[in-house]
């Protein structure tokens, strides 16, 4: 975690690097009207971009601030503009493989070739492994309060300066993260910097239940921990040391919601329930794949979607079904998705 890392700064501000980051950024967005006016005169703009960050004169534009819900919770989503996330991405690209040099293994979220599905896989791994260890496996779930409001800008600054030597890429950071924020705290939830950011302030938590408290069985996935012990016992002085650090160093705190309890039980995690013998759906991410299908159903009966929007529905709920046990539920959701139109 010690390594410092420089001379990166001339190939975050390549040509080649923004435009690598102005493709990244456009995927799933190539028909949006600020995508094609950044690309009707791309070159020109790329220019632009790259001549003010190597004048240090770049400034991000003000958000655009939506409500979206999600797993049934309202979030403030600040969206930058276009052209600040082609910034962003070209950033990402040539600093999170040194970031990641210090991540632990078992921390999934925002990572090539991890991911959610991976994360609950490796929960049922080690419940399997915890079981046959040990006989009786209890589990300590960590859920952070407000985390990505709650990340603290000078201690994250802290941890960037040590991985990264050169001041231009860290001032980069630092005004991408205070951007239009003069609370000292929050990262913006809909920008791509948030998230590797947000991952890597946790990396320290990750190593100290790693090395300090000789956790084996730890898994995280963004702010949400799972861990395995042998008793409750255990778990509330692993818990309570957690807690020490989370506030002390990183001026976090925990969500109510954190809690002990038996494996035996099921771990809510990642968008699944898991056992250390197989994996279900989330109770209400069926519910909600229920109500999403009626909706779709009485849309493509009236004219409002067609076939091709019905479709691509149903090929979301298939991917997540496909890594979990539901025949039951599948078909449960599936019986809501009626494809007819009505007759003239």
């Amino acid at each position: 975690m010690g390594k410092s890392f420089g001379g990166l700064w001339e190939h975050i501000v390549s040509f080649e690097n923004l435009l690598a980051g102005y493709r990244e950024a456009k995927k799933g967005k190539s028909t949006k009207p600020e995508v094609l006016l950044f690309g009707d005169r791309l070159e020109d703009r790329l220019f632009r971009i790259q001549g003010e960050l190597c004048s240090g004169n770049w400034t991000p534009a003000p958000y655009r601030e939506f409500l979206a819900v999600h797993s049934l919770k309202r979030r403030l989503v600040q969206a930058p503009a276009f052209c600040d996330r082609v910034v962003h991405h070209a950033l990402v690209r040539v600093t999170q493989p040194f970031l990641e040099r210090g991540w632990v293994h078992d921390s999934y979220a925002c990572r090539v070739g991890k991911g959610t599905h991976r994360s609950v896989f490796r929960v049922k791994e080690f419940l399997h492994r915890a079981f046959r260890e040990w006989g009786n496996v209890f589990v300590l779930q960590i859920d952070i309060s407000k985390f990505f409001p709650s990340i603290h800008h000078e201690t994250l600054m802290e941890m960037l300066e040590r991985t990264f030597r050169e001041t231009e890429v860290t001032d980069l950071f630092r005004t991408i993260i205070t951007a239009r924020n003069f609370t000292g705290r929050g990262l913006p939830i809909g920008a791509l910097t948030s998230q590797t950011l947000a991952n890597h302030y946790l990396s320290e938590a990750d190593h100290f239940v790693k090395e300090c408290l000789c956790r084996r069985f730890y898994v995280r996935y963004m702010d949400d921990m799972v861990i395995l012990g042998e008793s409750k016992r255990q778990l509330r002085q692993v818990l309570a040391d957690i807690e020490w650090m989370l506030q002390t160093r990183l001026k976090l705190k925990l969500n109510p919601k954190t809690r002990i309890f038996p494996a035996s039980c099921g771990v809510d995690f990642a968008g699944y329930r898991t056992w250390r013998t197989h994996i279900l759906p989330r109770k209400r991410n069926v519910k909600a794949a229920k109500r999403r299908f009626k909706t779709v159903s009485r849309r493509y009966t009236r004219g409002d979607v067609d076939l091709e929007y019905a479709l691509s529905r149903l090929a979301s709920f298939i991917g997540y079904s496909r890594h979990c046990d539901c025949t039951k539920s599948a078909d449960s959701v599936l019986r809501h998705l009626i494809l007819r139109r009505r007759q003239k």
